[in-house]
């Protein structure tokens, strides 16, 4: 694919478990200080709202989406009338579609949705037909040229492997034909097995046709925090971000990854997380040691020396008073939209 010369119109959805936060950036008219932000609650969120306030059985499909909240409201429904999935849909559960049997919920073919006399309830991480509605509602011009979305996915988990250690498998991978961080994303097709990616891609590949960039949420993130303005010149940083589900520090000199941790948010506290940052600078910090704490893992290449740690995320508080938090665009919500951007500018030149 030739690269495009002038990116006009991106529009940035990073999806988390507890905010979508949006980024509309036309580079014509505006910098990103100036671009259209939304921050929304997330789709899980959304969707457990509304599984809760059904009375009945329930018949979900679409797309396979991010889990967490949707799958607890799930697993209460299920206390108390049955509830129909489509693989696809089931997917969101788990990836193993006979663990989603196991665990009480019947699986339908998506031929059999009018079979079925329940409620029914479609899910999906974006929808950009309601999405585009609204911005069009307040007068945004959505003829994008590029849309750039960043969510987790865990990757589809062999049997007798945790999706934690699969997730730092496929990153391997990823890492070892590049450590450059914006190629830690994928432009127009999904390298790896993951799921959710693929998931989204074809949502969006049914209804638009410009470049599509999706990117770990994370990562996006760390990406983010390199554009504030004081991190101009700044050569070799730690990012850490503090997200309502997960915690993940990234090591980074001159644009390329050296290493990285994951832990669950809620799991972490102040001490424990400035101990892991320790280890993860000196280069010593192993998968192990994170993923039996409950994390996902630590990946390592090289230690490092940071001239500076930046800190973002919903739940960076606990960090507070502790090095520099950054807050790329002017809006520290807005990490990791402004990362998507960096990575699409990059990609595609």
């Amino acid at each position: 694919m030739k690269p495009k010369r002038f990116i006009m119109r991106i529009l940035a959805v990073d999806i988390g478990m507890g905010t979508q936060d949006i980024m509309i950036v036309d580079e014509a008219k505006s910098p990103l200080e100036g671009s259209y932000k939304l921050v929304l609650p997330s789709p899980t969120r959304y969707f457990a709202q509304k599984i809760r306030s059904t009375t009945g059985d329930l018949l979900i499909y679409g797309d396979t989406m991010g889990g967490g909240p949707i799958n607890r409201a799930i697993l209460d429904h299920l206390k108390e009338h049955r509830v129909y999935m489509t693989p696809s849909a089931a997917r969101t559960i788990r990836d193993d579609l006979e663990q989603v049997r196991e665990l009480g919920i019947t699986l339908i073919s998506d031929d059999e949705l009018e079979k079925v006399d329940c409620e029914k309830l479609r899910i999906t991480d974006l929808d950009l037909e309601l999405l585009r509605s609204r911005l069009e509602a307040f007068g945004i011009d959505t003829s994008f040229d590029v849309i750039a979305v960043a969510v987790q996915d865990h990757g589809v988990a062999p049997r007798g492997v945790s999706d934690r250690e699969n997730r730092f498998i496929i990153f391997k991978k990823l890492l070892l034909s590049s450590r450059r961080i914006e190629e830690f994303s994928h432009l127009n097709k999904i390298r790896g097995e993951f799921s959710r990616m693929k998931s989204i891609l074809k949502r969006l590949r049914s209804s638009f046709t410009g470049d599509i960039l999706i990117m770990d949420t994370g990562v996006a993130a760390a990406l983010g925090s390199l554009m504030d303005e004081r991190m101009s010149g700044i050569q070799r940083s730690v990012a850490v971000n503090i997200g309502n589900g997960h915690t993940l520090a990234v090591s980074i000199e001159d644009r390329e990854i050296c290493g990285f941790f994951e832990h669950h948010t809620r799991m972490i506290d102040r001490d424990k997380l400035l101990h892991f940052l320790d280890r993860l600078k000196k280069g010593v910090i192993t998968f192990d040691e994170v993923f039996d704490d409950g994390g996902h893992g630590a990946l390592i290449f090289e230690p490092i020396e940071p001239d500076v740690i930046t800190i973002t995320g919903p739940k960076k508080s606990f960090m507070k008073g502790a090095e520099v938090h950054v807050a790329p665009a002017g809006d520290m919500m807005m990490a990791g939209p402004v990362g998507l951007v960096e990575a699409v500018k990059y990609r595609l030149g």
